[in-house]
């Protein structure tokens, strides 16, 4: 609809000066594409409509219109849509940046202070993942990675909390594309949701060595004094350690719930068996007395 993106443009300068068009109208192309993204906040399938409310300061008067993404028109109090998402671009600060980040079509929006930490964190995810995205959009403070015939993994970026979701992608094909940079996540970022530590435990769980790593950081330091009491009695705890690894290994990590249970059976004494319950919480990865339901079970 070029007719109608030039009439708004030419309407948005004289409602702010002509030296903004351009600004606008790359604000306006990149939202556009943020808006056909499946799972976008902006995305008009959700049964919201997206409007964009430009401002700009002149001295002490502050002068914002609003305007509708999909249909491209200004809005006013009587063409208002009830049900809305909302997002502002001020034009005396916020960028639209579009460039390429070791080989992926990256499309930059958002002030530029927020935007030079965020890209730090890309660059540094993009060192360590194993397999990256072909595109992928930072808008504010969420980043969505283009896998690909509609899957993305997206992350919420809040201060120094990280939310994880995964879109139309199983956890153990996120898990390898993301690979080390899961381990860079969790070490950069304090508070992380319930999908992140399934991921990680899915991305420790692919070598022994992750899994080490994994069980001395997030489960022994957790366990009851019962717990650690019986691992202390193994006649030699590196040879359970792997064959804990070697049992977690074979799990479908695609079924993984919000509990992973596992009993351990000593031959000397059946009758008094070790249980874990690994639980994934947006808190963290908590150690349980007793599984709610058991995944593995085996004998020492």
């Amino acid at each position: 609809m070029p007719g109608r993106f030039d009439i708004l443009l030419e309407d948005l300068g004289s409602r702010f000066t002509k030296d903004d068009i351009p600004k606008i109208k790359n604000a306006l192309l990149a939202l556009r594409r943020v808006m056909e993204i499946p799972v976008s906040y902006l995305n008009p399938s959700s049964g919201y409509h997206p409007v964009v409310i430009f401002k700009k300061r002149f001295g002490r008067v502050q002068k914002e219109v609003p305007v509708s993404i999909l249909n491209l028109r200004i809005l006013n109090r009587y063409n208002m849509p009830g049900w809305r998402r909302e997002v502002e671009f001020w034009l005396d600060n916020d960028v639209v940046i579009q460039e390429n980040l070791y080989g992926m079509e990256a499309l930059l929006i958002g002030d530029p202070r927020g935007l030079n930490r965020l890209s730090d964190v890309i660059r540094r995810l993009a060192q360590y993942m194993t397999v990256r995205p072909s595109r992928l959009v930072l808008f504010y403070n969420t980043i969505y990675m283009d896998y690909g015939g509609g899957r993305y993994i997206q992350l919420l970026l809040r201060g120094n909390d990280l939310d994880v979701r995964l879109i139309r992608m199983k956890l153990s094909e996120a898990a390898n594309y993301l690979g080390k940079a899961i381990e860079y996540m969790d070490s950069a970022f304090g508070n992380k949701n319930v999908d992140f530590y399934k991921l990680l435990f899915a991305h420790a769980s692919e070598t022994y060595s992750s899994f080490d790593w994994f069980f001395h950081r997030y489960l022994y330091p957790k366990l009851n004094p019962e717990q650690r009491e019986f691992l202390e009695e193994m006649q030699d705890y590196r040879n359970f350690l792997r064959l804990l690894y070697d049992h977690i290994n074979r799990l479908n990590k695609d079924r993984i719930g919000d509990e992973v249970g596992i009993r351990v059976i000593r031959r000397a004494n059946p009758k008094r068996p070790l249980e874990i319950g690994i639980a994934f919480t947006n808190r963290g990865i908590e150690v349980r007395r007793y599984a709610n339901t058991v995944q593995i079970s085996f004998m020492v």
